[in-house]
């Protein structure tokens, strides 16, 4: 993916990681240098000498912070990790202002659902941007101590309800789909279901342009069992993963363009991710909706919710539609419940139905048989 400029975009995770770096980077070297570090991150040629050394760079100061945040005693780590939270609300105004955006969609004074009202104070929504950052912050931090986890020790900091629903699904024999959103700290559920079912869970990835700290993250959420699924692969992989009856988790709550499906999120249009449904319809494995809860005293709740009955019609896109709808709304209840906890950074509501080419796409699917192109999904 490129922007408008020609130049590779940055995925979430990598900026978030090159913005600590530099964080890092300005309080050792001055103003102008560290400004020129961040304005040539991003060559015309990805491959340059340059380019490869700023990724060196930045992993071996992500790989760094890593074994720092891991001398810390649990107290100590999430006060840093809440401190670098509010740090990034500052620096990261783009995204801080998308989140705003988000949370005045969702909650503010024009936000209507079923002809009521539902609203936040306007005072309260800055707050509710503010603790969503303090979450991120406190994730990135969990995260780099993933290497402390064992299948034994994580269950000191994590509560899992709903097991028995998702042993329960792969009793049937035909494996798993897991719709996971960027809710409280989603990089945990790496560790408790390759904890929760050893070799039997993998899920689906974008792997990052930075080829060292792609490997680094990798392997930490590999650190318990799970394997991780590369996008390009995803179509085949799933579909041998379900067939070796494996659990397969998809990160499936943001905007997913033009070949999503558009299903209502907030009172709002909103493009969803196919592929969960779509597969779940062809394959028949069982459909659950999972996440994680950050809990008060920074442990987490991880719930699994029994699977979906799904009932089939002769209109197999009406069944997408209808399904996708009923796992965002199950997504919706629990923003609404801790709003602070979900990944407001994502311009979610960015795509927008268009009769020309909603048609065009109609049709296409129309010649090839009505069936579900999943390879767009992630």
């Amino acid at each position: 993916m490129k922007n408008r400029r020609g130049r590779p975009r940055f995925a979430f995770c990598e900026e978030i990681w090159y913005t600590l770096s530099i964080m890092f980077l300005k309080n050792h070297v001055s103003s102008n240098r560290s400004r020129n570090f961040v304005q040539s991150y991003q060559p015309e040629n990805p491959d340059s000498l340059w380019q490869r050394a700023t990724d060196t760079l930045v992993y071996q100061i992500v790989r760094s912070f890593g074994w720092f945040c891991r001398q810390l005693p649990k107290p100590w780590a999430m006060r840093l990790g809440s401190g670098i939270g509010k740090l990034l609300y500052y620096l990261l105004k783009k995204r801080r202002q998308t989140a705003l955006d988000n949370l005045q969609l969702a909650f503010g004074e024009n936000a209507c659902k079923d002809g009521c009202r539902s609203y936040l104070p306007a005072q309260s929504i800055p707050e509710i941007c503010r603790k969503c950052f303090i979450n991120l912050g406190k994730t990135c931090i969990e995260f780099l101590r993933f290497p402390l986890f064992d299948a034994e020790n994580i269950w000191r900091e994590v509560t899992v309800e709903g097991a028995e629903h998702l042993h329960a699904a792969l009793a049937q024999g035909k494996g798993a789909i897991v719709f996971l959103p960027h809710f409280g700290n989603w990089e945990f559920l790496s560790l408790v279901y390759g904890a929760l079912i050893p070799h039997q869970a993998k899920a689906i990835a974008f792997p990052l342009k930075n080829v060292k700290l792609n490997a680094y993250i990798w392997q930490y959420r590999e650190h318990l069992s799970l394997e991780l699924i590369p996008r390009k692969r995803a179509v085949r992989e799933t579909l041998r993963a379900l067939k070796d009856n494996a659990a397969v988790g998809f990160f499936a709550d943001q905007n997913a363009g033009r070949e999503g499906v558009f299903v209502d999120f907030f009172g709002r249009p909103a493009s969803a991710v196919r592929g969960p449904v779509a597969l779940a319809l062809k394959t028949g494995a069982p459909l659950l909706f999972s996440l994680d809860i950050r809990q008060p005293d920074d442990r987490h709740r991880v719930h699994i919710l029994p699977p979906m009955q799904l009932e089939v019609s002769d209109n197999f896109e009406r069944d997408v539609e209808v399904w996708t709808a009923c796992l965002l709304k199950h997504l919706e209840g629990y923003i609404r419940e801790y709003p602070e906890q979900w990944l407001w950074l994502h311009n979610r509501w960015k795509t927008q139905p268009h009769p020309a080419w909603q048609a065009r796409r109609e049709s296409r699917f129309v010649r090839e048989g009505k069936k579900t192109d999943a390879a767009h999904s992630p």
